[in-house]
Protein backbone atom coordinates (compact mmCIF):
# COMPACT_ATOMS: atom_id res chain seq x y z
CA UNK A 1 0.00 0.00 0.00
CA UNK A 2 1.34 3.43 -1.01
CA UNK A 3 -0.27 6.86 -0.70
CA UNK A 4 0.82 9.56 -3.12
CA UNK A 5 -0.46 12.55 -5.04
CA UNK A 6 -2.88 11.43 -7.74
CA UNK A 7 -1.72 11.52 -11.36
CA UNK A 8 -3.70 12.10 -14.52
CA UNK A 9 -3.10 8.53 -15.69
CA UNK A 10 -4.93 7.29 -12.56
CA UNK A 11 -8.15 8.75 -13.89
CA UNK A 12 -9.50 5.80 -15.84
CA UNK A 13 -8.66 3.30 -13.08
CA UNK A 14 -10.47 5.42 -10.51
CA UNK A 15 -13.49 6.29 -12.65
CA UNK A 16 -13.97 2.62 -13.50
CA UNK A 17 -15.34 2.03 -9.98
CA UNK A 18 -16.89 5.49 -9.47
CA UNK A 19 -19.84 5.08 -11.79
CA UNK A 20 -22.53 3.72 -9.49
CA UNK A 21 -21.48 4.98 -6.07
CA UNK A 22 -24.94 6.46 -5.48
CA UNK A 23 -28.34 5.66 -6.95
CA UNK A 24 -27.86 8.52 -9.43
CA UNK A 25 -24.21 7.71 -10.24
CA UNK A 26 -21.25 9.81 -9.04
CA UNK A 27 -19.63 13.22 -9.51
CA UNK A 28 -15.92 12.32 -9.47
CA UNK A 29 -15.66 12.57 -13.26
CA UNK A 30 -16.89 16.20 -13.06
CA UNK A 31 -14.36 17.32 -10.43
CA UNK A 32 -11.34 15.18 -11.28
CA UNK A 33 -9.51 17.79 -13.39
CA UNK A 34 -10.16 20.56 -10.86
CA UNK A 35 -9.00 18.47 -7.91
CA UNK A 36 -5.94 17.26 -9.79
CA UNK A 37 -4.96 20.85 -10.65
CA UNK A 38 -5.23 21.89 -6.98
CA UNK A 39 -2.65 19.17 -6.16
CA UNK A 40 -4.36 17.90 -3.01
CA UNK A 41 -5.94 14.83 -4.58
CA UNK A 42 -4.53 11.75 -2.87
CA UNK A 43 -4.38 8.26 -4.38
CA UNK A 44 -3.69 4.96 -2.70
CA UNK A 45 -2.10 2.25 -4.80
CA UNK A 46 -1.28 -1.42 -4.49
CA UNK A 47 0.83 -3.40 -6.95
CA UNK A 48 1.15 -0.26 -9.05
CA UNK A 49 -2.61 0.24 -9.44
CA UNK A 50 -4.61 3.14 -8.00
CA UNK A 51 -7.38 1.61 -5.91
CA UNK A 52 -8.66 4.61 -3.96
CA UNK A 53 -8.69 8.40 -3.69
CA UNK A 54 -9.72 11.29 -1.49
CA UNK A 55 -9.41 15.04 -1.94
CA UNK A 56 -8.00 17.29 0.78
CA UNK A 57 -9.47 20.74 0.10
CA UNK A 58 -7.29 23.21 1.99
CA UNK A 59 -8.78 26.56 3.05
CA UNK A 60 -7.58 29.25 5.42
CA UNK A 61 -8.58 27.44 8.60
CA UNK A 62 -9.42 23.81 7.86
CA UNK A 63 -8.99 20.78 5.65
CA UNK A 64 -12.19 19.55 4.03
CA UNK A 65 -11.92 15.84 3.22
CA UNK A 66 -14.16 14.74 0.36
CA UNK A 67 -14.61 12.20 -2.40
CA UNK A 68 -13.34 9.14 -0.54
CA UNK A 69 -13.63 6.27 -3.00
CA UNK A 70 -12.18 2.77 -2.66
CA UNK A 71 -12.30 0.00 -5.26
CA UNK A 72 -14.84 -2.57 -3.96
CA UNK A 73 -12.20 -5.31 -4.15
CA UNK A 74 -10.05 -3.45 -1.60
CA UNK A 75 -12.61 -2.23 0.90
CA UNK A 76 -12.52 -3.00 4.64
CA UNK A 77 -8.72 -3.08 4.59
CA UNK A 78 -8.16 0.32 6.22
CA UNK A 79 -7.43 2.14 2.96
CA UNK A 80 -10.05 4.86 3.53
CA UNK A 81 -8.75 5.50 7.04
CA UNK A 82 -5.19 5.71 5.70
CA UNK A 83 -6.25 8.34 3.14
CA UNK A 84 -8.03 10.42 5.79
CA UNK A 85 -5.00 10.33 8.08
CA UNK A 86 -2.73 11.44 5.22
CA UNK A 87 -5.08 14.35 4.48
CA UNK A 88 -4.91 15.32 8.17
CA UNK A 89 -1.11 15.21 7.98
CA UNK A 90 -1.16 17.62 5.03
CA UNK A 91 -3.32 19.98 7.10
CA UNK A 92 -0.98 19.85 10.10
CA UNK A 93 1.95 20.73 7.86
CA UNK A 94 0.06 23.91 6.94
CA UNK A 95 -0.64 24.63 10.61
CA UNK A 96 -4.37 23.93 10.21
CA UNK A 97 -6.13 22.54 13.25
CA UNK A 98 -9.59 21.56 12.00
CA UNK A 99 -10.67 18.71 9.75
CA UNK A 100 -14.25 18.24 8.55
CA UNK A 101 -16.21 15.77 6.42
CA UNK A 102 -19.87 15.29 5.48
CA UNK A 103 -21.28 11.75 5.68
CA UNK A 104 -24.78 10.53 4.88
CA UNK A 105 -26.57 9.69 8.12
CA UNK A 106 -27.42 6.20 6.83
CA UNK A 107 -23.77 5.45 5.97
CA UNK A 108 -23.02 3.57 9.17
CA UNK A 109 -19.64 2.21 8.06
CA UNK A 110 -18.24 5.63 7.19
CA UNK A 111 -19.60 7.15 10.40
CA UNK A 112 -18.00 4.32 12.37
CA UNK A 113 -14.67 4.96 10.62
CA UNK A 114 -14.89 8.68 11.38
CA UNK A 115 -15.63 8.00 15.05
CA UNK A 116 -12.70 5.57 15.24
CA UNK A 117 -10.42 8.30 13.81
CA UNK A 118 -11.51 10.80 16.46
CA UNK A 119 -14.28 12.72 14.68
CA UNK A 120 -17.49 13.79 16.37
CA UNK A 121 -20.81 14.84 14.87
CA UNK A 122 -20.85 18.62 14.83
CA UNK A 123 -24.33 19.02 13.34
CA UNK A 124 -27.02 17.26 11.30
CA UNK A 125 -27.88 18.83 7.95
CA UNK A 126 -30.77 18.13 5.60
CA UNK A 127 -30.93 18.32 1.81
CA UNK A 128 -34.10 19.69 0.23
CA UNK A 129 -34.97 20.09 -3.43
CA UNK A 130 -37.16 22.89 -4.76
CA UNK A 131 -38.14 23.85 -8.30
CA UNK A 132 -37.63 27.34 -9.73
CA UNK A 133 -40.77 29.45 -9.83
CA UNK A 134 -41.63 33.09 -10.35
CA UNK A 135 -42.39 34.50 -6.91
CA UNK A 136 -42.81 37.87 -5.28
CA UNK A 137 -40.60 38.32 -2.25
CA UNK A 138 -39.61 40.98 0.25
CA UNK A 139 -36.20 39.39 0.84
CA UNK A 140 -33.22 41.27 -0.58
CA UNK A 141 -29.44 41.01 -1.01
CA UNK A 142 -27.84 42.32 2.19
CA UNK A 143 -25.58 45.37 2.03
CA UNK A 144 -24.37 45.41 5.64
CA UNK A 145 -23.83 42.94 8.47
CA UNK A 146 -25.60 44.86 11.24
CA UNK A 147 -28.05 42.58 13.03
CA UNK A 148 -27.20 39.54 10.91
CA UNK A 149 -24.75 37.87 13.30
CA UNK A 150 -27.59 37.42 15.80
CA UNK A 151 -29.39 35.21 13.26
CA UNK A 152 -26.47 32.82 12.76
CA UNK A 153 -26.76 29.64 14.81
CA UNK A 154 -24.10 27.56 13.13
CA UNK A 155 -20.31 27.53 12.92
CA UNK A 156 -20.51 26.60 9.23
CA UNK A 157 -22.27 27.09 5.91
CA UNK A 158 -22.25 24.98 2.77
CA UNK A 159 -20.78 25.93 -0.59
CA UNK A 160 -21.03 23.33 -3.34
CA UNK A 161 -21.02 20.48 -0.80
CA UNK A 162 -18.09 21.84 1.17
CA UNK A 163 -18.72 23.27 4.62
CA UNK A 164 -16.75 26.36 5.66
CA UNK A 165 -16.53 28.40 8.86
CA UNK A 166 -19.23 31.05 9.12
CA UNK A 167 -17.53 33.67 11.24
CA UNK A 168 -17.93 37.50 11.19
CA UNK A 169 -15.01 37.97 8.79
CA UNK A 170 -16.48 35.45 6.35
CA UNK A 171 -19.96 36.96 6.71
CA UNK A 172 -18.64 40.37 5.61
CA UNK A 173 -16.86 38.75 2.66
CA UNK A 174 -20.07 37.01 1.58
CA UNK A 175 -21.96 40.32 1.80
CA UNK A 176 -19.41 41.95 -0.54
CA UNK A 177 -19.93 39.03 -2.94
CA UNK A 178 -23.69 39.61 -2.92
CA UNK A 179 -24.36 36.18 -1.48
CA UNK A 180 -26.25 37.06 1.70
CA UNK A 181 -30.05 37.22 1.46
CA UNK A 182 -31.91 38.98 4.23
CA UNK A 183 -35.54 39.57 5.12
CA UNK A 184 -36.12 42.65 7.27
CA UNK A 185 -39.23 43.74 9.13
CA UNK A 186 -39.55 46.97 11.12
CA UNK A 187 -35.90 47.71 10.25
CA UNK A 188 -34.74 44.52 11.99
CA UNK A 189 -33.37 41.46 10.15
CA UNK A 190 -35.73 38.49 10.61
CA UNK A 191 -34.04 35.83 8.46
CA UNK A 192 -30.75 35.19 6.67
CA UNK A 193 -29.70 32.93 3.82
CA UNK A 194 -26.39 32.22 2.07
CA UNK A 195 -26.74 31.36 -1.61
CA UNK A 196 -24.43 30.07 -4.30
CA UNK A 197 -25.39 31.27 -7.77
CA UNK A 198 -24.05 28.10 -9.39
CA UNK A 199 -23.02 24.77 -7.92
CA UNK A 200 -19.45 23.77 -8.78
CA UNK A 201 -20.83 20.30 -9.48
CA UNK A 202 -23.93 21.14 -11.50
CA UNK A 203 -24.31 24.19 -13.74
CA UNK A 204 -28.10 23.91 -13.73
CA UNK A 205 -28.39 24.17 -9.93
CA UNK A 206 -28.68 27.08 -7.53
CA UNK A 207 -27.79 26.27 -3.91
CA UNK A 208 -28.87 27.74 -0.63
CA UNK A 209 -26.12 26.83 1.83
CA UNK A 210 -27.42 28.33 5.07
CA UNK A 211 -30.81 29.46 6.34
CA UNK A 212 -32.18 30.64 9.65
CA UNK A 213 -34.72 33.05 11.08
CA UNK A 214 -38.42 33.41 11.76
CA UNK A 215 -40.89 31.21 9.94
CA UNK A 216 -42.21 34.09 7.83
CA UNK A 217 -38.69 35.36 7.12
CA UNK A 218 -37.45 31.94 6.01
CA UNK A 219 -40.42 31.66 3.68
CA UNK A 220 -39.53 35.00 2.06
CA UNK A 221 -35.94 33.83 1.51
CA UNK A 222 -37.17 30.62 -0.08
CA UNK A 223 -39.39 32.70 -2.37
CA UNK A 224 -36.29 34.77 -3.25
CA UNK A 225 -34.27 31.69 -4.21
CA UNK A 226 -37.17 30.21 -6.21
CA UNK A 227 -37.47 33.44 -8.18
CA UNK A 228 -33.70 33.84 -8.62
CA UNK A 229 -33.44 30.31 -10.03
CA UNK A 230 -36.33 31.07 -12.39
CA UNK A 231 -34.68 34.29 -13.59
CA UNK A 232 -31.36 32.48 -14.18
CA UNK A 233 -33.01 29.58 -16.03
CA UNK A 234 -31.79 26.98 -13.55
CA UNK A 235 -33.45 23.58 -13.48
CA UNK A 236 -33.52 23.03 -9.73
CA UNK A 237 -32.64 24.36 -6.31
CA UNK A 238 -30.69 22.53 -3.61
CA UNK A 239 -31.22 23.71 -0.06
CA UNK A 240 -28.73 22.58 2.58
CA UNK A 241 -29.92 23.52 6.04
CA UNK A 242 -29.49 22.38 9.62
CA UNK A 243 -32.08 19.71 10.30
CA UNK A 244 -33.34 21.62 13.33
CA UNK A 245 -34.63 24.34 10.97
CA UNK A 246 -38.26 23.59 10.13
CA UNK A 247 -38.90 24.30 6.44
CA UNK A 248 -42.43 24.50 5.08
CA UNK A 249 -43.01 25.80 1.57
CA UNK A 250 -45.22 24.32 -1.13
CA UNK A 251 -43.19 22.04 -3.41
CA UNK A 252 -40.30 21.54 -0.98
CA UNK A 253 -38.93 17.97 -1.05
CA UNK A 254 -36.78 16.65 1.80
CA UNK A 255 -34.25 14.20 0.37
CA UNK A 256 -31.53 13.12 2.82
CA UNK A 257 -29.87 13.75 6.17
CA UNK A 258 -26.12 14.24 6.55
CA UNK A 259 -23.75 14.28 9.52
CA UNK A 260 -21.17 17.07 9.51
CA UNK A 261 -18.22 15.59 11.40
CA UNK A 262 -15.30 17.51 12.87
CA UNK A 263 -11.92 16.75 14.39
CA UNK A 264 -9.47 19.02 16.16
CA UNK A 265 -6.03 18.22 14.76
Amino acid sequence: MKIRQAKNNDKQQILSFCKNTFRWGDYIDRVWDKWLAEKNLLAIETNGNAVGICNAAISSNQVWIEGIRINPDFRRKGYASALVMRAEMLARRKNLRISRMIIAKNNKRSLSMAKHLGYHIEDIWALYNLLPKRKKTKARIASKSKGLEELIQSDTFSESWNWFSLEPRILKKLIKQGRIIVYTKDKKPQAIGVWNNTSKLDDDVIQLGYLNGTYSGIRQILYFIENKAYENAKNRIQILVQDKINLKVLGLEKRMLFCLVKKEL
